[in-house]
């Protein structure tokens, strides 16, 4: 509670003043009609830059709050009985960022509809609801046990004098949660109505401890209202269209209230029922739901206002639940779709008409993912790959390599590699323009082109590594198998203890493609580094010769491939001595000429071994 003296000569003061201006902000005189509903009303606050009425007037009884300063005005009847809670917030901004200002409130009532809210009798301590003075930015006022008509009086205040925005929102529902009427918003008799195929409709103005009703309606000719004669009830019942007006007095004629209301009879738009359906591709891709509009909009005489909206099921008709782009609908298997038409000026709505759909399921074709071809070294299939299958004149065929159309017909004959390995056929259903394709990718195999054995370590005293290195087409996905000599096939082309000698290795393709590439090697036997330090171990490098094969000739160079010397094949070994000096640690490399006795064929072999001392 914000209590002081200084504060009570200050409204005392402010009150003087305010008689004296021209009001621009809110008086009781200006109150304004809220409901809650299920959204919350935001307004501009008064204060010192948009209104001239600084504190509230005199006459009310304000209770705690002890300075209303910039009032701002507001009733509400209830709809429904119960305990209502509002929570009344102040920032600085619309959205309730920046500053928090300070906030405060008075509630009055309960009051009837006929009554003078204003009345200072009304605004005082017997009718206070409830009401706050705190220094708090969000506040909550509460009305309990309120009763369906009452009304209800609102003073939201701003001390802080600052611009802002005031929050005002209902926070309870659910059970034993009263409500507030949204109707009065629009006044006694609502807003403007649009009726819809009907000829006649009732204006209610039923207002709690109303007396005289007085009925009146817009004469063009005389242009003002005249009065309606014998008819002096709540309800006016309505056969023309026009403007009315009515004026409710209480049994006293103390309090009058006024509200007007036009009414306009339309007639609902019609809507054709299509006579044939419209064909949908089940498959894949999308309908155009609006290649209908023009025949179920052809009874209408004003086409232009009027639009057609489009629903999945007729529940979603009736709930205006309607289809967000009906030119790309996706039929999902549904038969039935529904249509209404909706006069845009009006607002009246159509019957439902049904359009039914025929969902057009094209064939499927036996088509897998991927081919494995087998070509030989030209590009020539090993055997004719036919792809389709015929589904009748029904239907257009064609049949793409990439981007380039190659065939009309169901099936396709291929003979010979392309470089795109991909193929589409596109298949189209004549009658309704349907399609759907089915793609495949060639994978193209063939035998190696080529075949380099590494000997990886051939060291005399023990087995050696062998590595096969096997070349394929370019853009093929050919993969090997190996087998030395006459052993199982393997995919490891890496052979390991391998004995000296004349060895056979046989290469093919994974299926088979192209049969079996043979080819002969041999491994030579060899130190790999040899310790010419005179202790009687690995003191001479040497080749051994064997019984697949004879070594002809060995020549020695240094790492830059500069000759040193050439030794004996059936002599003791080099010793590491160049005209009688001894070399440096390094790795030298060796050539040497060999027959193999197996093939009477000659053959070159080059390797590198380590001097050490």
């Amino acid at each position: 509670m914000r209590a002081n003296t200084l504060k009570i000569s200050l409204f005392i003061s402010f009150f003087l003043l305010v008689t004296t201006l021209s009001a621009q902000g809110s008086r009781c005189s200006d109150i304004r009609p809220f409901c809650a509903g299920s959204e919350e009303l935001v307004f501009v606050n008064s204060n010192k830059l948009n209104s001239e009425v600084v504190a509230g007037e005199s006459g009310p009884d304000y209770g705690c709050v002890e300075f209303p300063r910039y009032p701002s005005w507001f009733y509400l009847q209830i709809e429904d009985s119960g305990d209502l809670e509002f929570l009344i917030s102040q920032s600085e901004n619309e959205d309730g960022s920046g500053e928090a200002l300070d906030v405060d409130f008075v509630v009055w009532g309960p009051f009837n509809t006929s009554d003078d809210y204003c009345q200072d009798e009304l605004l005082s301590e017997a009718y206070h609801v409830d009401c706050s003075y705190s220094e708090d930015a969000v506040e909550v006022a509460k009305i309990n046990d309120a009763k369906k008509g009452e009304i209800y009086v609102f003073l939201i205040t701003n001390y802080s004098e600052l611009p802002g925005f005031i929050n005002l929102k209902q926070t309870n529902s659910g059970s034993g949660a009263g409500s507030t009427n949204c109707a009065i918003l629009n006044g006694v008799l609502g807003g403007d109505k649009a009726i819809c195929g009907e000829s006649e409709t009732t204006l209610n103005a039923e207002l709690q401890g109303a007396k005289i009703y007085q009925w009146f309606v817009f004469d063009e000719n005389k242009g003002d209202f005249i009065q309606l004669s014998n008819e002096s009830k709540s309800h006016l019942k309505v056969t023309v269209a026009g403007t009315y007006r009515v004026l409710i007095e209480d049994g006293d004629g103390d309090n009058t209230i006024e509200d007007t209301v036009e009414v306009v009879f339309y007639d609902p738009p019609l809507i054709t029922q299509p006579a044939e359906a419209l064909f949908a591709c089940g498959q894949e891709g999308s309908i155009d739901l609006t290649v209908k509009q023009t025949e179920l909009l052809s009874l209408n005489a004003s086409p232009e206002v009027c639009q057609v909206e489009y629903y999945e099921t007729e529940a979603d008709a009736l709930n205006k639940n309607k289809i967000q782009d009906p030119s790309a609908y996706v039929a999902n298997n549904n038969k039935i779709i529904f249509a209404r038409i909706v006069n845009i000026d009006s607002g009246c709505i159509s019957d439902i008409a049904k359009i039914a759909l025929d969902i057009r399921t094209l064939p499927q074709l036996s088509l897998e993912e991927n081919y494995r071809v087998c070509v030989d070294a030209y590009g020539l299939f090993s055997e004719e790959l036919v792809l389709g299958e015929d589904f009748g004149k029904s239907y257009q065929y064609a049949w793409y390599n990439g981007d380039k159309l190659v065939s009309s017909e169901y099936d396709l004959y291929l003979y010979e590699e392309s470089a795109n390995p991909d193929y589409t056929l596109v298949l189209t259903e004549k009658f309704t323009g349907c399609e759907t394709r089915f793609t495949t990718t060639l994978s193209y195999v063939s035998k190696p082109t080529s075949i380099k054995i590494g000997i990886l370590k051939g060291d005399f005293e023990n087995t050696g590594t062998v590595e096969v290195r096997t070349m394929r087409n370019t853009g093929h996905s050919s993969e090997f198998e190996y087998s030395l000599d006459d052993g199982a096939y393997t995919t490891n082309p890496v052979f390991r203890n391998i004995q000296r000698g004349f060895h056979q290795l046989k290469v093919k393709e994974i299926g088979g493609c192209g049969g079996i590439v043979e080819q002969g090697f041999t491994v030579v036997g060899y130190d790999f580094f040899f310790t010419p330090n005179g202790d009687g171990y690995n003191d001479r490098w040497a080749v051994t010769q064997d019984a697949d094969y004879k070594v002809l000739k060995i020549r020695i160079f240094d790492r830059n491939g500069i000759f040193l010397k050439e030794i004996d094949p059936d002599g003791e070994g080099w010793d590491g001595l160049l005209n009688g000096k001894a070399l440096p640690e390094d790795d030298y490399w060796f050539n040497l000429e060999y027959v193999n006795f197996k093939t009477s064929s000659r053959h070159n072999f080059s390797s590198h071994f380590s001097l050490r001392k």
